[in-house]
């Protein structure tokens, strides 16, 4: 009780490229608005992520309370002209219970379920905050090398005046699908699917992740994103970005 442990993937990509960057960001109530300067097409990206156990040994010590943290940085790190502003950072602090159910099923196991109160937002003023409150989630079945992982949520709703934005379920959907293969103990692919489920402007995003050695003790990280909610300033905007960097800690 008291340590801090890992949560998701913490990595650091230095360089990251964006086929197009999303200059005016947009939402349905506060408009749009156009940063002071250009934006470079490269940028580091990096995630921190870790939890706290609160309160552990319940229910014949298979359940924990945990408080968690994560955050995503975009930085203009190259732009010198407009002195390397941060231009995107969302915070995602959590409360959750989990559950360790170890419930064989078929060739694998349900290892985990764990429901959450997870809050997400980026810290900025009109027109450029954005921010939802959810209900979240999680079962985790592994097989052999493969880790399958489900994210379902129930957005909060909020007060129609006060919502930066009310229209991001029909970018991100309900849910997150994880599919995560240690090929060894070296090497690790990851794939992450958001899906709006909808027949009519369906909308689909990947986030492909592949880690490998660096050394003896590092871990090189390659990151390909195609689709809507990299970053809550771009949940309705399409972004196509590829980075490479370092893996700090991985899934398995």
């Amino acid at each position: 009780s008291g340590a801090f442990l890992a949560h998701r993937p913490m990595y650091l990509m230095p360089f990251t490229w964006v086929h197009e960057q999303n200059d005016s960001p947009y939402s349905p109530r506060t408009g749009s608005f156009t940063y002071d300067n250009e934006l470079d097409n490269q940028e580091a990206k990096y995630q921190i992520s870790f939890k706290i156990p609160l309160l552990t040994g319940v229910l014949d010590g298979r359940t924990t309370l945990w408080f968690a943290y994560t955050q995503l940085s975009l930085w203009q790190v190259y732009n010198t002209d407009s002195s390397a502003p941060f231009r995107e950072t969302n915070y995602q602090p959590e409360l959750f219970v989990r559950y360790r159910s170890d419930w064989d099923l078929g060739p694998g196991a349900i290892d985990y379920l764990s429901i959450s109160f997870n809050h997400e937002s980026n810290g900025r003023s009109e027109p450029e905050s954005r921010s939802w409150n959810r209900i979240l989630g999680s079962a985790t079945y592994t097989y052999g090398r493969w880790l399958f992982m489900v994210n379902p949520w129930y957005r909060i709703p909020e007060n129609e005046e006060e919502d930066d934005n009310p229209d991001i379920e029909n970018y991100l959907g309900y849910a997150n699908y994880w599919a995560i293969y240690k090929w060894n103990q070296n090497y690790t692919l990851s794939l992450k699917m958001l899906n709006n489920l909808k027949a009519d402007d369906n909308k689909t995003s990947v986030q492909l992740g592949f880690s490998f050695p660096v050394g003896d003790n590092l871990k090189g990280y390659v990151q390909y994103y195609n689709g809507y909610g990299e970053s809550l300033i771009d949940y309705n905007e399409r972004i196509n970005r590829i980075g490479i960097g370092l893996m700090l800690n991985d899934w398995l």
